[in-house]
């Protein structure tokens, strides 16, 4: 290996910069690191299958409800409670280094919180239109009071939201479904409206109460159903009172960062996988099987998407 650890991004979300992303700002102040187009470690995502031209040490990074091929990576950080010496579980809201998440911890921002009035109701922003569940939700709590949706899809404002926090600041609620549910799968959509001051209404991981406070959320694990959730929802909009006491309480248990935000956990995470000399999986027999594990699993996705 040479005196620079080598390392590229393929495979990431549209838009993604490789010279200016979470993962580069963050090992570029712990290690010596440089982009190539020849690398020692490659980071991969699940938006293509570019990974496979390489035959280097795989790292897989999933911004998706998608498992990790063991077969095909190395190392993985994604969603999933599994322990593994080359896993860490690494959720997305934890690399949105948009939000500083010490700010929830302030005794000053709980404080500040008690005077705040809301002008508005609820809303919603999103753009993919695949998640059912989201869908009927935010049709019955329509059919209370209007949820204004300042997204892609079932827009209903006019326009496209620019700047989510901006629109969500007004509002008491904000609907912040997952596109799908999987234990651990946790993006950054319930982690935001605590940022502005605003209850998220969230339905995705049956462990939630793993990465936040959920007395402080809406959470439909703690319903029996979508209408006794908006019974929930109506009496914090008719009571002011009660509505101040639900978004003063604090936003992760015990008002105490979880493990996932520690630096130096992620730090010798990248440590181990950087000192690994061991032969890349993709050099190895194992490959083989993880070529089976992706076309049987395609296979399988591609029957489901017929019958539904």
């Amino acid at each position: 290996m040479s005196t620079k650890i080598k390392i590229k991004f393929v495979d990431f979300w549209k838009g993604f910069d490789p010279e200016d992303n979470w993962f580069y700002h963050f090992l570029s102040e712990r290690f010596a690191i440089e982009l190539s187009d020849d690398p020692d470690f490659l980071f991969y995502s699940s938006y293509s299958h570019s990974y496979l031209k390489y035959s280097c040490k795989r790292i897989f990074f999933s911004a998706e409800n998608i498992r990790a091929n063991f077969y095909e990576c190395d190392y993985a950080l994604s969603f999933d409670f599994i322990e593994r010496i080359n896993h860490l579980r690494l959720p997305l809201y934890v690399i949105w280094d948009k939000l500083d998440p010490s700010y929830l911890l302030n005794p000053e921002y709980l404080k500040s919180i008690k005077t705040i009035k809301k002008s508005k109701f609820c809303c919603i922003v999103v753009s993919n239109g695949k998640s059912q569940e989201r869908i009927n939700f935010f049709e019955k709590l329509c059919a209370y009071k209007k949820v204004d949706s300042g997204g892609g899809f079932m827009n209903n404002i006019g326009e496209m939201v620019n700047d989510k926090l901006s629109f969500i600041k007004d509002y008491k609620f904000t609907i912040a479904f997952e596109n799908s549910s999987f234990p651990g799968y946790v993006t950054e959509k319930v982690y935001q409206p605590m940022f502005t001051n605003t209850i998220p209404i969230y339905w995705g991981s049956s462990m939630i109460n793993e990465d936040f406070n959920t007395e402080r959320i809406l959470w439909r694990g703690n319903f029996k159903s979508d209408e006794e959730l908006i019974d929930k929802i109506i009496e914090l909009d008719t009571n002011d009172e009660l509505y101040q006491e639900f978004i003063s309480r604090p936003c992760f248990v015990n008002n105490e960062l979880t493990k996932y935000f520690d630096s130096k956990r992620t730090e010798d995470f990248f440590k181990l996988v950087f000192n690994d000399s061991s032969k890349p999986l993709a050099k190895t027999w194992k490959k083989f099987i993880g070529i089976i594990v992706r076309k049987t699993r395609s296979y399988h996705l591609k029957k489901s998407l017929k019958k539904a």
